[in-house]
């Protein structure tokens, strides 16, 4: 008796489930507003702070880009960006978590790759702003990190590069740790007022899954170039400097 009960029990469900072809389009509507409402709350989020190296003091303002932007971008809406026409540079910094992880580089493939990459974006900044070693008035702070690390690891090496380490200019191959640095890394920055330290504008970039490696010295330099020059447009115009 029990089990013809329940072999009823499922057929009438079942058979009122049939029945009832606008309950089930009310439940697929409310699954599919459930799913986007959910897609579109996490599309609006920031990058996970504990995945990021720590560069940035803060990653809660940053959201994701729109086309032709930056994957993480924050603007100050209240910046009065055409009051700016100095930038102070940072010394640029190399980070990647693990205690020594940078060991396996050659210390001379890392100098070069700080050193020339602060090198291009001096000399795409001079093109349409005084460079200044000193806060003043209608100045911007400038800092920029190449990133591979994680805040949350236990340790993290970080490199600065000063000087101008142009010994070895070789444009051949990468070594292979090198190039695996060079494809999971980001690059990471963040604009502030000189002499108030309010914050501007930070960003996050890193190169899309599907672009190609990057294997010899001479494709890396002409990828820093090409993201000096981009950027260096992108404040020139904000600020009214062309």
């Amino acid at each position: 008796m029990d089990a013809e009960l329940s072999t009823r029990l499922v057929s009438r469900t079942s058979a009122a489930v049939q029945a009832s072809p606008h309950t089930m389009r009310r439940t697929h509507t409310i699954v599919v507003l459930v799913a986007l409402i959910a897609a579109a709350c996490a599309a609006a989020r920031g990058p996970d702070p504990r995945a990021m190296s720590g560069f940035l003091d803060d990653y809660s303002r940053l959201r994701p880009g729109g086309a032709g932007e930056l994957p993480f971008v924050y603007r100050n809406p209240d910046a009065h960006w055409n009051e700016y026409s100095k930038v102070l540079l940072e010394p640029v910094t190399l980070w990647r978590s693990g205690r020594h992880s940078l060991d396996p580089i050659a210390e001379t493939d890392l100098l070069r790759l700080v050193s020339d990459f602060e090198a291009a974006i001096r000399r795409r900044l001079g093109d349409g702003f005084q460079l200044v070693d000193q806060a003043s008035p209608g100045t911007l702070r400038l800092r920029l990190a190449i990133t591979e690390a994680r805040a949350s690891d236990p340790a993290l090496d970080v490199l600065t590069a000063v000087g101008d380490a142009r010994a070895d200019r070789s444009d051949g191959a990468l070594s292979p740790e090198l190039g695996r640095f060079v494809a999971a890394a980001a690059i990471e920055g963040e604009i502030r007022d000189a002499q108030t330290n309010a914050l501007l504008a930070q960003g996050i970039d890193r190169r899309r899954k599907d672009s190609p490696a990057i294997t010899t010295w001479a494709q890396l330099d002409r990828a820093l170039e090409f993201w000096v020059d981009r950027t260096c447009a992108r404040l020139e115009a904000r600020t009214g400097r062309r």
